[in-house]
């Protein structure tokens, strides 16, 4: 890293929708590191809960800088719909490649990153003993989830078991546990999340969780949600995976029995599990529970069907994955934020993609990465608007904030 960049702090994100807790560590994060800039890594428009984001990724990516970030990267499908794992490997290296980020902050229900960082290390290193409980707890029909949370009891205690039970904290081990194998020069910051819980919503402080203003907007309650949102321009249109049933149903009926258990989140008879619960399943509800057992999550099988719709094999992930990262997809900037890309650009640092049409990645396998991200958002687009034009990443271009704007009240 050299010391002629700004001091930065990384976030990684979904802003799915942003909302005033997000506004908080945003702050939080610049105050605790002294950072001159922010830059965050965000979902397109699917997640990591393997559901399409409720609200498209420009509208979140200009909230966000509306509110204190600098700079707003795409992280690309194939991690943003992945396992926590892959999820914070993408995000993680991402920020690593751009060779300006000294920080990176996260929200945590643990509120201190020494009892995380206990967590991560024995996750990192996997002994034999914690890889043969984990092994016998899979076997014995537990989630995945589950039987690692009981493997880690085995190796670090109850304390550190227990950290498992929070998302937050979860994907706060997971950063650390890919910094920690990929030798980063990160330097994590715990933020404790505050007031509100993931699902509920506090009048008083403004301050609710993105589950909770997901299912105000979902059940149409917007003014309610919008207590909990900086300020939109107007009201904002909302998705929900029940309006990919269809769709998904064609997509599996179309692949074979094999086609489906190369899928890179299928194991263990997901793939044939589908393929019975397709005769029976009406709408995507009916699906979920027909898929859904103690080995398979909702989560897990949300994902697997997103995957089955895009075509997410293992062998296209494997190949997809050894040349990332390889470029920058910009959303949102402020000048700073500008001026952070050029000082990627001159150090010869990843691709700058602000217009994909005439940006290209010359590498093949890069190209195929951002082309994937190019159809979720015509699928998006598709399935939300009618229309794969409107919202078309070859027609929208990155929201720029200028000297003098001000944030969102």
């Amino acid at each position: 890293m050299t010391t002629d960049a700004p001091r930065t702090v990384g976030i990684v994100a979904e802003y799915n929708p942003f909302h005033n807790g997000h506004r908080h560590h945003i702050a939080r994060s610049a105050a605790l590191t002294g950072a001159d800039c922010v830059v965050a890594v965000m979902s397109g428009n699917f997640v990591q809960r393997g559901e399409p984001a409720l609200v498209d990724k420009w509208r979140r990516a200009k909230a966000a800088v509306e509110n204190g970030v600098d700079l707003v990267l795409e992280l690309p499908f194939l991690y943003a719909t992945g396992s926590a794992e892959h999820f914070a490997s993408g995000a993680v290296r991402l920020l690593d490649a751009m060779g300006c980020v000294t920080h990176l902050s996260f929200g945590c229900e643990a509120g201190s990153v020494a009892p995380l960082a206990e967590a991560a290390r024995v996750l990192a290193a996997e002994s034999p003993a914690f890889k043969e409980a984990l092994r016998a707890g899979l076997k014995a029909g537990k989630s995945f989830p589950r039987a690692r949370a009981e493997a880690l009891r085995g190796e670090a205690g109850e304390a550190s078991a227990r950290l498992l039970e929070h998302p937050n904290n979860i994907l706060a081990v997971e950063y650390l546990k890919q910094c920690m194998r990929t030798g980063s020069g990160l330097v994590p910051v715990a933020v404790k999340r505050t007031g509100a819980g993931c699902f509920e919503a506090d009048p008083r402080t403004g301050i609710a969780g993105a589950a909770a203003i997901r299912d105000l907007l979902l059940e149409g309650r917007t003014e309610e949600a919008l207590r909990y949102m900086p300020a939109w321009e107007g009201a904002p249109a909302v998705q929900s995976l029940g309006m990919y049933f269809t769709l998904i149903s064609a997509a599996a009926r179309l692949r074979s029995a094999e086609e489906l258990r190369a899928t890179v989140s299928a194991s263990e008879g997901l793939e044939n599990r589908l393929l019975r619960a397709l005769d029976g399943a009406f709408d995507m509800p009916s699906l979920l529970a027909a898929l859904e057992t103690k080995r398979y999550t909702k989560t897990r099988v949300r994902r697997f069907l997103l995957h089955v719709l895009f075509g997410i094999t293992r062998e296209r992930f494997a190949a997809l994955d050894a040349v990332w990262p390889g470029y920058l997809r910009v959303l949102a900037l402020s000048e700073k934020g500008g001026g952070l890309l050029r000082f990627v650009k001159a150090r010869k640092g990843p691709a700058i993609v602000t217009n994909p049409a005439g940006q290209r990645p010359p590498d093949t396998a890069l190209a195929d990465m951002l082309a994937l991200d190019i159809l979720a958002s015509d699928i998006y687009n598709l399935i939300g608007c009618g229309s794969m034009r409107d919202g078309s990443d070859y027609r929208m271009r990155p929201f720029v904030r200028r000297l003098g704007h001000h944030p969102s009240p």
